[in-house]
């Protein structure tokens, strides 16, 4: 153990001495906070404006239509349509002709599929969405008049129910609303996906440089390889968490500054944005209570304990597995054919817990939850849900089990491969270094 302590000490303070994990321990909050901006102001930039003519045969729309800044309309008689047609082709005034043609009935029946947008371009997937809501208001309204119905009827009569879901089984546990159970779920399961994956591949290219330069030689001369490559493995996870801690308190430091100097005036803007006002409904209203109720009712200590477990259960299998590529290859090139053993796996443990949010107590979400493989994210995904017990404690026992396992093959891999030089390795080869050693 002091062995392993003081690789793993040094293997921490070499990595946290670098201006590579400096740099991106400082930039990375701040990169991940430009790219959202710009993706926002790429999105505002690529609303451009548009000049929308509007032949009406019914002279119903004309206070429907209102121009503003990105968008003006104007309004021509029936018979203009032939000449703006025809201008269109060639016109860069004018990139859109709306035609309305005579209702044939007072309700309107034949305008919902015979309007015409005519344009020389494609449009806005906003500004079609803008036009198709505006005419459906009108005729709405339209039909409503002429059957003698109040807005207020219409209100009366629309239904909207939601199912209170209780789970006798589980002492009367409401699970009213999952919407946030799959959010939750999925963000966790991709936290422990992507750790996997960046600290992982970090231990591996700690170990290839350490065996390129012949340091190893002289390192193993007075230490086990096993200690070496644990205290590698645990080094590179205390930089892990020493860097999501920093990562963390910068994100909350930001997004408190932001509130203080941007978020009460950015807040007000959005409610009293027009858009917003028409998405909170009574339906809205509704699924935001429900949402925020279900948030009581999850089982924290036990989501808490399962995330972490398996978050460092599931980082050593896989960063033992990457350990042992790192000590059998010269090169980046090498690695190539044993990469697939890890992707594979973590993308259909990925996936798989799509499929456990639809049906978290199916043989899908048993297996893979079974599975050291997988079990890391599916434990996570269904954590939200509920795991009976049985299950909950043979997927432990087999991940504690499954990670010993690992360790004790890496170390044999590691053991001979780390002082094997100029010789391109395959799996028989290693199948042989596993049972030799």
């Amino acid at each position: 153990m002091r062995n392993i302590f003081l690789v793993m000490r040094r293997e921490f303070l070499t990595q946290i001495r670098k201006k590579s994990f400096i740099i991106i321990t400082i930039l990375a909050p701040l990169l991940i906070i430009l790219a959202v901006m710009v993706i926002a102001y790429m999105i505002k930039m690529n609303e451009t404006n548009a000049n929308i003519a509007i032949v009406d045969a019914n002279n119903q729309f004309y206070s429907d239509f209102k121009s503003d800044r990105k968008n003006i309309y104007n309004f021509y008689q029936v018979k203009d349509i032939n000449s703006l047609k025809d201008s269109l082709i060639h016109s860069k005034n004018l990139d859109a002709v709306l035609y309305i043609p005579k209702m044939q009935d007072s309700l309107m029946d034949n305008l919902q599929n015979h309007i015409q947008l005519y344009t020389n371009k494609n449009l806005n997937k906003k500004l079609i969405y803008s036009i198709e809501n505006t005419i459906n208001k009108k005729i709405e309204n339209k039909r409503r008049i002429q059957l003698g119905l109040k807005k207020s009827d219409l209100e009366k009569i629309n239904s909207h129910v939601n199912l209170k879901i209780t789970n006798i089984k589980e002492g009367n546990k409401s699970d009213s609303n999952s919407t946030i159970k799959d959010v939750l779920s999925l963000s966790l399961m991709y936290v422990i996906l992507m750790f996997i994956i960046i600290y992982g591949t970090r231990v591996m290219r700690s170990i290839m440089e350490e065996k390129n330069n012949r340091v190893v030689e002289i390192i193993i001369s007075s230490i086990r390889p096993f200690d070496l490559m644990m205290g590698k493995i645990l080094g590179t996870t205390l930089v892990a968490i020493l860097q999501f801690c920093i990562w963390t308190i910068m994100t909350l430091f930001l997004l408190f500054i932001g509130q203080v100097f941007l978020g009460h005036e950015l807040i007000v803007n959005s409610i009293q944005h027009e858009e917003f006002q028409t998405l909170m409904n009574h339906d809205t209203e509704l699924q935001i209570k429900t949402i925020i109720d279900s948030l009581f009712e999850l089982n924290y200590p036990l989501i808490i304990f399962l995330f972490i477990f398996f978050f460092f259960s599931g980082y050593l299998f896989y960063s033992s597995f990457f350990a042992a590529i790192g000590a059998a290859v010269d090169n980046d090139t090498e690695t190539q054919q044993f990469m697939p053993i890890i992707v594979i796996p973590l993308l259909l443990g990925a996936y798989g817990c799509i499929t456990i949010i639809n049906n978290p107590e199916g043989p899908v979400a048993f297996w893979l939850s079974i599975i050291p493989f997988t079990s890391p994210m599916a434990i996570v995904t269904r954590s939200f849900y509920g795991i009976p017990l049985w299950q909950l404690i043979l997927s432990i026992f087999i991940m504690l089990a499954s990670v010993l396992l690992m360790v004790y093959i890496s170390g044999k891999i590691y053991r001979v491969g780390i002082l094997m030089y100029g010789k391109k390795v395959n799996f028989k080869e290693i199948w042989k270094w596993i049972k030799q050693s």
